[in-house]
């Protein structure tokens, strides 16, 4: 076993034994009600202390285990790689657009099945968009993107990474859908549709994460945009049993689409430096 493995298994396993068993699962099994986060209330301190740090797992791993396999210099450039705006126009516009087709397709999806949306929302909820930028992208980008995906990477095919990477990301989640105040509870959003849906975004990260060389900043921006919509749309939709059923179809669409750029990209990889290919 190469040492790439090696520190992708401890990340793995230290990412998931943390939530489940140190942070967010004890909270979840005994039914702590830290905080309502929809109505910005708090119920118990210290175990929404234990909420919001568990929430920093993924980053803060990532930063040490950086820092014990790399050194400094790993350290220097894992920072310099998340204020690394300048990515290209391309790269600007498939984050953005991603994003706004994916939203545009939720909602559409949801008002042919009747329901009815207020697009006023997303001016309404504007105020939340700078918090969001520390409570999913920074506390969690700097491990998925900035630890593992550059490991997974260098040992797997992007098609192959992504998919490791989706269900790790989509798992360390779990325990939120049974917290009360969260969100995924507060909102009754089904786990596995949810995790179709994060899967299929991996291997669009990983599209994004090649296209800029390893842009930390890129993936802090796409994941950062994307919460915010998607944040909006969850707040206001009324769920219904079809629509829990179908609503990660746009997602997975647009996986497979980025499942076929990161083959032809890959492609492109190869032709160039044949010596990058995987086994």
């Amino acid at each position: 076993m190469n040492n790439n493995i090696k520190q992708i298994l401890i990340f793995i396993t230290l990412v998931i034994g943390l939530s489940f068993l140190v942070f967010w699962g004890p909270i979840a099994f005994l039914k702590l009600r830290t905080a309502n986060l929809v109505e910005g209330r708090i119920y118990n301190v210290p175990a929404l202390i234990l909420f919001l740090i568990g929430g920093f797992v993924p980053s803060i791993l990532g930063i040490v285990l950086t820092s014990i396999f790399e050194g400094k210099e790993g350290i220097r450039k894992l920072f310099l790689s998340a204020i690394k705006i300048k990515i290209g126009l391309s790269s600007f516009l498939i984050i953005i657009g991603y994003v706004i087709i994916l939203g545009l397709l939720q909602l559409i999806l949801y008002t042919t099945l009747g329901g009815r949306f207020d697009y006023s929302q997303f001016i309404k909820q504007l105020a939340t968009i700078l918090p969001l930028i520390i409570f999913g992208p920074i506390s969690e980008e700097f491990g998925w993107r900035g630890f593992l995906q550059k490991r997974v990477n260098e040992e797997l095919s992007p098609i192959s990474g992504s998919l490791i990477i989706g269900i790790v990301w989509s798992l360390w989640h779990l325990p939120l859908f049974y917290m009360i105040g969260t969100s995924q509870h507060e909102f009754h959003i089904p786990f596995l549709p949810f995790m179709i849906s994060i899967i299929s975004s991996s291997f669009v990260y990983t599209y994004i994460y090649i296209k800029t060389n390893g842009s930390l900043f890129a993936a802090i921006l796409l994941h950062w945009l994307f919460t915010f919509i998607f944040q909006v749309i969850a707040s206001q939709i009324i769920r219904t049993t079809t629509f829990n059923l179908l609503e990660c179809m746009p997602a997975l669409m647009m996986g497979l689409i980025f499942i076929i750029l990161l083959h032809q990209q890959r492609k492109r990889l190869l032709l160039s430096k044949p010596s990058l290919s995987k086994n």
